[in-house]
């Protein structure tokens, strides 16, 4: 899959003068973006409710895995994975609340910002 992108991205490097990490890590947190599309939608409220279990934790995590890692954009990566230790902690309801909205907020800027808008 690298190849290939790296294939469609060699002529938008030259035309953009983009470097080909920035062309790739922007291809690989549109991809996790799009992955995680249905399941940061809702992520919100269903912590407020006591909802979210292990396995949106480990859905989110094994996307930000040690292979996705060196692809996806340090900002990217950094929120999803405090984002899956916010998840699995056990502080005050009040101050994990607010750590999730502010994570989930963030990642869906970042998002936008690679053209993939969750709504």
């Amino acid at each position: 899959m690298l190849k290939k992108i790296a294939l469609i991205a060699l002529p938008v490097v030259f035309l953009s003068g983009c470097s080909i990490e920035e062309v790739a890590q922007t291809a690989a947190d549109a991809a996790a973006c799009q992955a995680l599309q249905g399941t940061l939608s809702g992520l919100q409220t269903a912590y407020a409710e006591g909802l979210v279990d292990s396995g949106v934790i480990a859905q989110i995590d094994s996307l930000v895995g040690d292979q996705l890692d060196a692809l996806l954009s340090t900002g990217l990566a950094d929120d999803l994975r405090n984002l899956t230790q916010t998840l699995a902690s056990t502080e005050s309801a009040s101050a994990a609340t607010e750590k999730v909205n502010s994570l989930t907020e963030s990642i869906n800027q970042r998002c936008e910002a690679v053209g993939i808008v969750i709504e």
